[in-house]
C-alpha cells in the first residue's frame, strides 16, 4: 500500500481538499493529512511520517 502525506503550511484551497478525499477513497493508498498551522506543531511527529511515506506533497 502507497502512503502518501500532505503537509499543509497554510489552509487548503478547495481543489486541494478534493485531491485529499479522492486520494482517501482508494483502497491501495494510505493517506495522512498533517497542518503546519496549528499555534505549536508536532515536527517530531512530523518527522517520523515524514521518514516513512512514499510521496509527500506540501501545499
Amino acid at each position: 500500500m502507497k502512503r502518501i502525506l500532505h503537509i499543509l503550511t497554510h489552509p487548503a484551497k478547495p481543489e486541494i481538499e478534493q485531491l485529499i478525499l479522492d486520494q482517501q477513497n482508494s483502497p491501495d493508498q494510505e493517506v495522512l493529512v498533517l497542518s503546519l498551522n496549528e499555534e505549536n506543531p508536532d515536527y517530531k511527529l512530523l518527522l517520523e511520517k515524514v521518514l516513512q511515506s512514499d510521496s509527500i506533497q506540501c501545499w
